[in-house]
C-alpha cells in the first residue's frame, strides 16, 4: 500500500499547524529542511521514552513492521486482536484514508481498550490532544471501543533513587473527554486535508505564527526565502496584527516603517537605530547597572543537558543538569584574569565535582556575572536542592547574580547591527568583531548538548574522548571571556 493513498498522523497534525506544509510534504518534498542535529536527538530520546514506557504495560505485543510496510502493520495488529491479546504496541489502524500507530493499547474488560499515547514532554499540550483525538478516531472508524484516551508523559516531579520506578516516572492524563470533544470535527477535518492533498495547486497561506507554532516547519526556508535579511518580522515583540497592517502597507523593510506608526519604546529605538544606522545607548541605565558590580569578579558560565529519563540518584526528567562550569575571576580592578573550568568525563554523575568546583573557586564575596542570569540562577538552584550541605553557599552565589545581558535585552544598547536579537551569539560579533565562535568544533549549545551526550555514551576511543573534550572546554572558555569583553564594551561605552 503506497504512503501517497493515505494521511498519516504526523500528515494530519502537520496539515493542522499549516495546510501549506502538509501540501509541500506530499507534492515538493526535496523543498524540506534537512532534520537538524538537535532535532534528531529529540526524535531518539522519544524513542527510548517510548519503549521505556512499554515496562510500564508489559507483556504486550509489539507490532514490528514500519512505516514503510504498511499492509504487513495492518495484518499484524489483526492477527494479534483475533488472538485474544490485550496489550499492543504500535498498533495499526487505518480508516477514512489516515493510518495512525498507537503507542500502547490495554485492554479493558472484554471488549473496549485504554489508548495511551507516550510524550518525552512535561505537561499537556493541546497539540498533544489533537494527536490522541486523531488516533482515537481512526480507532474507532475500525470497530475497536475506546474506553478511555490517556496520555503519558515526563512527571518532572519525580526524583530518581536508585532503580527506576515506572509508575513515578511518567503521569498519565486521562483526556477521554477532551479528545471526545475533538472528535466531532475530525471527519471533517480530514476531508479538508485530503481535498488539500490531491490539489495541483498550492495553498496561498502566507507565513504567520504557524511557521514556528506549535513547532518550527520544515518549510521555514522556502516560505520565509523572500523576506529580507532583517524585516519588520525582527522587530522584538511586534504583534502579528502589526505585521499584518505593515504588510498591507507596502512596508517589508524595519527601515521603511512610516513615522507615526505606534511601537513600544523598545521597537521605537530598533528603529532608529536602523535608520540612523547608529547604536542607541542609555547611558544613565548602563552606568546604574555597571554601579552594582562588585569585585572580585566572577564571569560563570554553564552547559547543561535535559534528559528525559533522568540518568543519575537526585535527577528528574527534562530537568538541566549541569555538566560544564567556566569561570573566568577578576580579582580587582587592575589584575589580571584567571581561568578556571569544570568538565565532567561523562561516566558518572557530573554535578558532585561541578558542585565542589563551584565552591572551592568562587569567593563567598563579589559578583557572579552570567549572560541571561535566569538560567545560571536556575541551574544554581536546582543544585542547591540535590546537594544540601553545599546549598548555603550556592544560594549565596545566586543571590550575588549580574546579569551581562541586561543592557541589551532591555534595549539599553541597541546596535543596528543586532538586528533585534540579544543572545550572546548576536551580540558578540558586533561589539568585539576580533572574538569569534565561528571554526570552532563545538560552536554552539546545541554542539555542546550532543557532545557531552556521546561523551555518556561511552561508545567513543580515548582520542576521540579527549578531543570532544577539547572542543567543550574552548567553547565554554570562550562563553566567560565574551561576557567580560561585553562588560568593558558597556564600561567604554559610558565612560
Amino acid at each position: 500500500m503506497s504512503p501517497k493513498n493515505y494521511l498519516s498522523k504526523s500528515q494530519y497534525i502537520r496539515g493542522l499547524q499549516c495546510p501549506k506544509a502538509l501540501w509541500l510534504y506530499r507534492h515538493n518534498f526535496e523543498l524540506m529542511r534537512k532534520t537538524p542535529a538537535s532535532l534528531q536527538r529529540i526524535f531518539a530520546q522519544g524513542h527510548a521514552v517510548g519503549e521505556i514506557a512499554r515496562q510500564r504495560f508489559p507483556g504486550g505485543i509489539l507490532i514490528k513492521a514500519d512505516h514503510r510496510h504498511t499492509a504487513e502493520a495492518l495484518e499484524e495488529t489483526a492477527a494479534a486482536l483475533n488472538s485474544g491479546a490485550s496489550i499492543l504496541y504500535e498498533a495499526a489502524f487505518l480508516a477514512d484514508n489516515t493510518l495512525v500507530r498507537t503507542d500502547i493499547l490495554v485492554k479493558q474488560g472484554l471488549d473496549s481498550w485504554s489508548l495511551y499515547e507516550v510524550k518525552s514532554a512535561a505537561e499537556v499540550k493541546d497539540i498533544h490532544i489533537q494527536d490522541i483525538a486523531v488516533q482515537r478516531h481512526v480507532a474507532e472508524r475500525t470497530g475497536l471501543k475506546v474506553s478511555s484516551a490517556c496520555l503519558m508523559h515526563m512527571n518532572n516531579r519525580y526524583t530518581r533513587k536508585g532503580s527506576l520506578e515506572l509508575e513515578k516516572l511518567f503521569a498519565i492524563v486521562n483526556l477521554t473527554d477532551e479528545t471526545l470533544f475533538l472528535k466531532h470535527g475530525i471527519s471533517v477535518k480530514l476531508t479538508e486535508l485530503a481535498k488539500i492533498v490531491l490539489s495541483n495547486r498550492e495553498p496561498p497561506t502566507g507565513i504567520g505564527q504557524w511557521c514556528s507554532a506549535p513547532h518550527d516547519c520544515d518549510f521555514y526556508e522556502h516560505c520565509w526565502k523572500d523576506i529580507p535579511d532583517y524585516s519588520i518580522y525582527d522587530l522584538k515583540h511586534l504583534s502579528w496584527e502589526k505585521l499584518v497592517e505593515l504588510r498591507q502597507k507596502g512596508v517589508m523593510e524595519i527601515r521603511d516603517i512610516p513615522d507615526g506608526f505606534p511601537l513600544s519604546p523598545q521597537q521605537a529605538l530598533q528603529l532608529l537605530a536602523e535608520k540612523n544606522q547608529k547604536a542607541q545607548i542609555n547611558h544613565a541605565e548602563i552606568s546604574k547597572h555597571l554601579r552594582r558590580l562588585r569585585y572580585p569578579l566572577h564571569f560563570l558560565d554553564f552547559e547543561t543537558i535535559s534528559p528525559a529519563i533522568p540518568p543519575y540518584d537526585n535527577s528528574r526528567p527534562l530537568e538541566q543538569l549541569p555538566f560544564q562550569a567556566s569561570l573566568h575571576v577578576q580579582d580587582r580592578p587592575e589584575s589580571g584574569l584567571r581561568h578556571l573550568e569544570y568538565l565532567g568525563n561523562g561516566r558518572e554523575d557530573p554535578r558532585p565535582g561541578l558542585v565542589d568546583f563551584l565552591c572551592n573557586s568562587t569567593s563567598s564575596s563579589g559578583s557572579v556575572i552570567a549572560y541571561n542570569k535566569e538560567f545560571e540562577g536556575m541551574c544554581l538552584r536546582v543544585l542547591a536542592e540535590h546537594f544540601p550541605d553545599r546549598s548555603k553557599e550556592l544560594l549565596a552565589m545566586r543571590q550575588r547574580l549580574w546579569d551581562s545581558a541586561e543592557s541589551f535585552s532591555k534595549a539599553h544598547f541597541v546596535h543596528p547591527g543586532f538586528k533585534g536579537k540579544w543572545s550572546i551569539k548576536k551580540v558578540l560579533p558586533v561589539l568585539v568583531p576580533e572574538m569569534t565562535y565561528a571554526g570552532l568544533a563545538v560552536a554552539n549549545g546545541e554542539d555542546a548538548q550532543a557532545a557531552y551526550i556521546q561523551l555518556m555514551s561511552g561508545k567513543l576511543s580515548p582520542e576521540e574522548a579527549e578531543r570532544l573534550m577539547a572542543g567543550l572546554k574552548e567553547y565554554c572558555g570562550q562563553d566567560t571571556l565574551a561576557m567580560v569583553r561585553l562588560v568593558e564594551v558597556l564600561r567604554n561605552a559610558v565612560a
